[in-house]
């Protein structure tokens, strides 16, 4: 069943990836235009060849060479070889917007953030959302409130130890939600997890992950913690009511979240709240430690969890 998934998700994936290439190929004026051409030309040139087979050999045959010459130079110019430039394009502009978020990574300010969130925007624009957020440490930053739609295929630490830019990741107070966040690398692993040590590279501290699709997102190592108690009821039952109507007055941080494949491999963890979270048990929490400190919509969800890390551990 996990296989069908997983081959049903790639399927799903490739066909999109398709339909954005097509829809960023269109977007070019000179691209789109040289499709048009190309389509009528050929159907131009099948409908008189159908029509009057006779006209290819006794009625201007030099006219339809080349007709046929023209729409093989609107392929290879118009088509081919502008592709070739807006992809080129596309690149030197990511290498630009991805500077920009090299440079201000590190640095929390609101400027660091407005930089940060404009130049997001422009690489999605490019039909991009893996981008590298590799050694970043912001707080108070909101992913939706910067029209930042998804960030597919992120990464926030690959797992580089050293001291460069590339090293100690951590988001405080960091809201998700909504987000497209699937197959992002928020910890590739721990260095030092096999060590018996407590320091952690990758921190994610009062985060909202609230509605987000975190489908084969990688905790590996990460320290992900809340510093406040979750309350034990998500809302109030009104009785009084015809019929007694229930309003939610608390959201977990992964309400809703969907956490199908999500690894949580050797994360600690204190006072997450997996409450009206989607596919608890379809994640992996081998060697996950602190569950306990964790809230699940029940008890028998909970054992599962502590089953699953336990497991793990004698494997």
């Amino acid at each position: 069943m996990k296989r069908m998934r997983s081959i049903t998700r790639r399927m799903k994936s490739v066909a999109s990836r398709i339909r954005l290439w097509w829809k960023r190929e269109l977007e070019d004026p000179i691209i789109l235009l040289s499709w048009g051409i190309l389509a009528v030309g050929i159907t131009v040139v099948a409908v008189l060849y159908a029509v009057k087979p006779s006209w290819r050999d006794d009625f201007l045959p030099g006219v339809f060479v080349e007709f046929n010459g023209m729409l093989f130079d609107v392929f290879v110019f118009g088509i081919f070889v502008a592709s070739f430039v807006r992809r080129l394009e596309r690149r030197q502009e990511r290498q630009r917007q991805q500077e920009i978020i090299d440079d201000y990574k590190k640095w929390d300010t609101e400027e660091g953030k407005l930089r940060i969130g404009g130049a997001v925007r422009r690489i999605n624009r490019l039909g991009i959302t893996s981008i590298d957020f590799s050694g970043m440490e912001i707080s108070d930053f909101s992913f939706p409130r910067h029209d930042i739609k998804s960030i597919r295929g992120a990464t926030f630490y690959d797992g580089d130890w050293g001291s460069g830019s590339r090293g100690r990741m951590k988001l405080l107070r960091v809201d998700l939600a909504s987000v497209d966040c699937r197959e992002v690398i928020f910890s590739k692993f721990n260095p030092f997890a096999g060590f018996g040590t407590n320091f952690v590279f990758a921190e994610l501290k009062d985060c909202n992950f609230d509605y987000a699709d975190l489908s084969g997102a990688v905790f590996k190592g990460a320290h992900l913690e809340w510093t406040t108690e979750h309350p034990d009821e998500l809302g109030v039952w009104h009785d009084d009511q015809e019929p007694p109507a229930f309003q939610q007055t608390y959201y977990p941080p992964f309400f809703q979240a969907d956490l199908e494949g999500t690894s949580f491999v050797d994360a600690t963890f204190k006072n997450a709240d997996f409450r009206d979270a989607i596919n608890v048990l379809n994640c992996d929490f081998a060697r996950a430690k602190g569950l306990e400190t964790c809230l699940f919509d029940d008890e028998k969800t909970k054992n599962a969890v502590l089953a699953m890390s336990k497991r793990a551990k004698n494997d």
